[in-house]
């Protein structure tokens, strides 16, 4: 109410004529909060706009936060469970199984919390939301199933989970944001 009032008061200074400071018909259409109809599109060519993700960074430093936390969690995947995983840890009867279980739930666990915290910086960069948002979001999940698989004996969900982080690595990489692994994470650790 206090931004109309300047309006109209600049309105109405002149007779007949619309002043440059109020806005165009279609433009007063928008205040009820629907967005008003570009005349030069046909209902046809108007195509939906994705309204999450954001059109400049709202996180500072999105792209290298990104970064560090797939290359944590990517590095942590392949370590933990992937590499044991083709090693024949997992199967029954193997030498340092149990160890191998425990170092791979927790894995999944720092997996699961380092790609959500990663998806937080893809969501406020407008680059990476578009590109990686969808695949990332997936790979926590579908590394902790991938595992919860793995202990009833079923291995198919550990190279499910291979090709999505490979997938989600490929397509950063093209985008010029190459994703380094850290095969040394720190799985205790806790975020700051």
């Amino acid at each position: 109410m206090v931004l109309l009032l300047p309006v109209l008061v600049i309105a109405g200074c002149g007779k007949g004529a619309q002043s440059a400071t109020t806005p165009p018909a279609s433009a007063s259409a928008a205040v009820d909060g629907s967005v008003p109809a570009d005349p030069s599109e046909s209902a046809a060519d108007a195509a939906p706009i994705d309204e999450s993700c954001p059109a400049s960074n709202t996180i500072a430093f999105a792209k290298t936060k990104f970064l560090a936390h797939t290359g944590l969690a990517f590095g942590a995947f392949h370590r933990y469970l992937y590499k044991p995983f083709q090693a024949g840890t997992f199967k029954k009867g193997a030498s340092g199984r149990i160890t191998g279980f425990i170092k791979g739930g927790l894995a999944a666990l720092f997996v699961k919390r380092e790609i959500r915290l990663a998806s937080e910086d893809v969501k406020a960069n407008p680059t990476l939301c578009k590109a990686i948002a969808a695949p990332l979001g997936k790979i926590g999940d579908t590394v902790q199933a991938a595992f919860d698989k793995l202990k009833t004996g079923d291995a198919s969900g550990i190279t499910g989970a291979n090709s999505l982080i490979s997938s989600v690595e490929g397509t950063s990489a093209k985008d010029g944001d190459p994703i380094t692994e850290n095969d040394n994470p720190d799985l205790t650790s806790t975020p700051k």
